[in-house]
C-alpha cells in the first residue's frame, strides 16, 4: 500500500469516528433535554457530566472533521516534495499525539472511573450518585474515543516504520 493510499484510509477512518461522535453528541443532547424535563433524581444528577460529554463529542468530532483532511493534504504535499521529510513529520505528529492519549488512557480515565465508582458507593443521595454515574460514563466514553485515535496512530507509526 502506498503512502497516499494509507493516508487516505487513515483520514477516512478518522472522519468516520468524527461523524459518529457528532451524531452521538446530538443524540445525547436530546436525551439530556428529556432528563431535564423529568423528575428522576439519579438521572438529573448526570446532567452536568453528560452535558460535558455531549460538548466534547460534538466539539472534538467537529474539530476532527475540519482538521484531518487539511492535515492529509499538507502531509501529501510534504511527502511528494521530500519522501523522507514527509515520513518523519508524519511519524513525529503521531508519536506526539499518542503520548498525551496514552497517558490519559493509562491514568486519568481509569482514575475517574474509580472515583465515580467509589463516589457512588459512599454517597447515598440519588442526585450525587447521578453525578458520579455521569463521571463514569464520561470517562469511559472518552477512553473509548481516545482508544480509537491512538490505535489508528499506532498502526500509522508501524506502517511508517515498515515503509523505510
Amino acid at each position: 500500500m502506498t503512502f497516499a493510499e494509507y493516508l487516505d484510509k487513515w483520514v477516512k477512518s478518522e472522519l468516520l469516528q468524527g461523524q459518529i461522535m457528532i451524531g452521538a453528541g446530538i443524540v445525547l443532547a436530546i436525551c439530556l433535554f428529556f432528563i431535564l424535563k423529568g423528575q428522576h433524581a439519579l438521572l438529573r444528577g448526570t446532567l452536568i457530566p453528560l452535558g460535558l460529554l455531549s460538548l466534547v463529542l460534538v466539539g472534538y468530532g467537529s474539530f476532527i472533521l475540519y482538521s484531518r483532511p487539511q492535515h492529509a493534504k499538507q502531509s501529501m504535499e510534504i511527502f511528494e516534495n521530500n519522501w523522507q521529510e514527509g515520513v518523519e513529520k508524519e511519524k513525529e505528529k503521531h508519536i506526539n499525539d499518542n503520548k498525551a492519549g496514552k497517558a490519559l488512557m493509562s491514568y486519568v480515565y481509569p482514575g475517574l472511573i474509580l472515583l465515580g465508582a467509589l463516589g457512588m458507593f459512599f454517597f447515598k443521595s440519588p442526585s450525587i450518585q447521578g453525578v458520579f454515574l455521569g463521571i463514569i460514563v464520561l470517562a469511559a466514553s472518552i477512553f473509548v474515543m481516545d482508544y480509537g485515535f491512538v490505535s489508528r496512530s499506532d498502526a500509522f507509526i508501524e506502517y511508517l516504520n515498515d515503509s523505510k
